[in-house]
């Protein structure tokens, strides 16, 4: 049985919390630090300061209100953009945690690089709708899904296929895999998590209300194998398979 298996509903409602000040502060140049001993353990606005705690470290800034009163059309642009991404990827939270495990260092965590990696990836030029093939999920050096393929198998499943391709690169029959099923439209997302092997060459998810989200399901896979001997991930690229 697959380790972890679950569906996430978010809302359409977009802003920015706590989890999201390191690109935040990037985009409305804002400079932050680490806090000094004796503000460890603050959290949110004190004066003039803004806290938050990372991985038990904690980050302060100063407290600034953007003047927006005459933005650009490069910063309107960005603004857009931040916010139709940051709105696009809060439903993977817990996809990114394992396909992004390895990238998580300081305040990096993985919900962050996945954010920054759409950031950088899913828009082209003179289109500010994100491209939701472009979407990653997950990094590594593992080797990734051959020949993957996906349908419906029947009014509620989806069946997703590969080849066994085990011996080539680092590639194992014990590898895990990954896969999300994304409606961009609803932003639902139905997704497994470290499921069947790379060598049993399927694996099936159930999604609930099938009918709202048939033919607007985009599928994405990932392998990992976890090292029993001291717990450390290797994680394939993303394979996107399409939508159905």
């Amino acid at each position: 049985m697959p380790a972890f298996i679950s569906q996430h509903n978010w809302s359409t409602r977009v802003y920015i919390d706590v989890r999201d000040f390191k690109l935040f502060n990037t985009y409305y140049n804002i400079k932050m630090a680490r806090a000094p001993q004796h503000e460890q353990g603050l959290n949110g606005r004190h004066g003039d300061k803004v806290y938050y705690t990372v991985n038990g470290i904690t980050y302060v800034r100063a407290y600034v209100v953007p003047d927006h009163s005459d933005p650009s059309e490069l910063q309107t642009d960005s603004w857009d953009r931040f916010a139709l991404a940051n709105q696009f990827v809060k439903p993977l939270t817990k996809v990114f945690r394992m396909g992004f495990i390895n990238h998580k260092l300081g305040m990096r965590s993985p919900a962050k690089v996945g954010l920054s990696k759409f950031l950088k990836t899913a828009f082209t030029e003179g289109d500010l709708a994100p491209n939701p093939s472009r979407l990653e999920i997950s990094g590594g050096d593992l080797t990734g899904m051959d020949g993957g393929s996906v349908e419906w198998k029947d009014e509620e499943t989806v069946l997703i296929r590969w080849f066994n391709n085990a011996g080539e690169g680092n590639a194992a029959n014990r590898d895990k895999v990954s896969v999300l099923l994304y409606d961009t439209e609803k932003l639902r997302s139905f997704y497994c998590i470290e499921a069947n092997p790379r060598s049993m060459e399927m694996q099936e998810i159930k999604v609930g209300t099938p009918d709202r989200h048939r033919g607007n399901l985009h599928v994405y896979a990932f392998f990992t194998f976890k090292n029993p001997r001291n717990g450390k991930y290797e994680v394939s690229k993303t394979v996107y398979l399409g939508k159905v």
